[in-house]
């Protein structure tokens, strides 16, 4: 018995550690399988939607889904137990985009025999599209990542590019994807598979319109409407990246103005302690500047070298 209650209390720890603990390498491993599982799992729908490759390799297929399905279904189990508060991360916006990852596979498993085929067929369609929503969880990794850097003061500028990579992802694979089943029964239509629809949103999404593809349908012209809003999204995410990066290389700091005093001025790492008898240099403004910074983010003049020469 006290064997099986220390396997036990170990096992706890594990999955504590694995899944609660962010400083913890297993926990950093996890997640790495975890974004390997979604990219896996948003390959294989992409690929099933192309009847030449889909055909004679469904067990391929049935079995990459198994694969997903089960450990999806075995995490978000895990993250209900580990939770500090259950009912918050079930009806969270987190546990919500966990559930979405298996529900649609398992609602799959169930019998629909007794209902219509067209109804089938319409409920079948929705829930292979929902499948595509597992890409939400890399948002999920993404953003706990970015708010540790945030917290430990790092330099985020590597998380803001990842930030804006996933969310390209994301918009990509999820407008494709309603968009192939929103133009995949029209008659003579290029929306053929996902991959073919994904060419058609980079199109519309960096807004260069060539018109080799075009939707015809009522739902179809919505869902390219919004994929046009969230491409204007996409650039001010990918400005402000940009934007960032220029501080970055004109100041010296990631993060220009992070930390102002009530007066409007910024504490400089060097004078942020002047109670303690060191004194942060100043801008001819009078702005508080930090040594290494080479332009002022005030009044916008060169700054003087370090040395006192008038060295930029």
């Amino acid at each position: 018995m006290d064997a099986l209650a220390r396997a036990g209390r170990r096992i706890d720890q594990l999955l504590h550690e694995g899944f609660g603990n962010e400083d913890s390498p297993l926990y950093h491993a996890i997640n790495r399988a975890i974004v390997g599982l979604i990219l896996l799992s948003v390959v294989s729908v992409t690929l099933a939607s192309v009847r030449s490759i889909y055909e004679g390799n469904e067990w391929i297929f049935n079995l990459s889904e198994l694969v997903v399905v089960t450990l999806f279904t075995i995490e978000y189990a895990i993250n209900i137990y580990v939770a500090p508060d259950r009912k918050k991360y079930i009806l969270g916006p987190w546990g919500i985009i966990d559930l979405l990852a298996i529900l649609p596979s398992i609602l799959l498993l169930f019998d629909l025999r007794g209902l219509k085929v067209t109804r089938i067929l319409r409920i079948l369609r929705f829930l292979r599209l929902l499948r595509m929503l597992r890409v939400l969880k890399l948002a999920k990794v993404a953003v706990r990542q970015y708010e540790k850097s945030r917290e430990q003061r790092f330099n985020t500028l590597k998380m803001d590019l990842q930030i804006y990579f996933i969310a390209l992802f994301a918009v990509l694979t999820i407008f494709s994807t309603l968009e192939f089943y929103a133009e995949q029964d029209v008659a003579s239509t290029t929306f053929t598979s996902i991959p073919a629809a994904m060419w058609w949103c980079i199109v519309t999404i960096t807004t260069t319109g060539y018109g080799d593809m075009v939707p015809t349908t009522v739902v179809g012209r919505i869902i390219a409407g919004a994929a046009m809003l969230a491409g204007l999204a996409l650039f001010s995410l990918l400005m402000n990246v940009v934007g960032k990066t220029m501080l970055a290389s004109l100041f010296g700091s990631h993060e220009v103005g992070a930390d102002v005093d009530a007066t409007g001025k910024t504490k400089s790492a060097v004078g942020e302690h002047e109670g303690q008898g060191v004194v942060g240099s100043l801008c001819a403004c009078g702005a508080t500047i930090e040594p290494r910074w080479r332009l002022c983010p005030y009044c916008g003049k060169p700054l003087p070298h370090p040395t006192g020469t008038d060295k930029p």
